[in-house]
Order: structure tokens, then C-alpha cells, then sequence
């Protein structure tokens, strides 16, 4: 679990040397977790105090350095077969969870804040059990906003 937030960090780290000043500036990141239902409540708890964390500790609105533009955790059920909806779903659910940061220095200070966060081990866990896919850190391929 640390080892997986250890990996995480010292990848960013690089990945912001290695981008900084860029037109990919690493400074986003996303990940996607498919989880049984009988593991649906643990889950929904663990990302409703994620968005609390993320709530007391970063601005949409603060400075243009360290501003989150956006915080999205997306959710449905994973169907069988998504080229044939009437397939039906696999009973699993799909969350999807992205952030992304005006600048990489936002992103820097998200990882120092997460490591203090309560449920940070418990994230670890939950990442290393379900996740499917992570972008970390990850630049914005493509927006659209109102």
C-alpha cells in the first residue's frame, strides 16, 4: 500500500521535471476501479471522505499555482458487453475518479495533502485491489467546458 503511494509520488516527480513547462504538463491524474457489490458500500464511504478531504483542502477558486479546475468521480455498472446493452450488466460497478490541477505544483500539493488524509490507507488498498487503469500523472488530452 505505501509502496503504491511511494511509486505514485516518485512518478510524478520525475514525469514533472521531465514535463514542466511543457504542452503535456503533468498535472492531472485519473483512475478507474471496478468493485464487486458486496464491496459497493466500503468504496462509496471511502470516496464520500475523499471528497470531504478535498473539500477542506484545495480551491477551485485560489491561486492559479496550486487551483483545482475540476473533480469528478463518475459511476455505473459495468455491462457485459458494452457494444450490446442488452446483454445486461455484470452485477460490478465502474467508478471512474479524475482531477486535474491548473498548474503541476497543484498536483505536487495534492500528494502532500493526501498523505495525510485519513483514509490514505485504506485508498492504497481499495486501488490495489480494484483498480483496472490509472493515469498518474497524467496531462489533459482534451476538454470541453461551458
Amino acid at each position: 500500500m505505501n509502496r503504491f503511494l511511494t511509486m505514485l509520488v516518485l512518478t510524478f516527480v520525475t514525469s514533472t521535471a521531465a514535463n514542466a513547462g511543457g504542452h503535456t504538463e503533468a498535472a492531472a491524474f485519473g483512475f478507474a476501479l471496478i468493485v464487486p457489490a458486496s464491496e459497493v458500500q466500503r468504496v462509496e464511504r471511502l470516496l464520500d471522505s475523499h471528497r470531504e478531504f478535498m473539500e477542506s483542502t484545495h480551491s477551485v477558486s485560489g491561486s492559479k499555482e496550486t487551483r483545482l479546475n475540476s473533480y469528478t468521480v463518475l459511476k455505473g455498472a459495468e455491462m457485459q458487453n458494452p457494444a450490446d446493452p442488452s446483454q445486461g450488466t455484470t452485477g460490478r460497478t465502474v467508478y471512474i475518479l479524475t482531477e486535474h490541477y491548473e498548474t503541476p505544483i497543484g498536483l505536487q500539493k495534492h500528494m502532500e495533502a493526501s498523505a495525510k488524509w485519513a483514509d490514505m490507507a485504506e485508498m492504497n488498498e481499495v486501488l490495489s485491489k480494484f483498480n483496472v487503469g490509472i493515469t498518474f500523472p497524467g496531462s489533459v488530452y482534451s476538454k470541453m467546458n461551458r
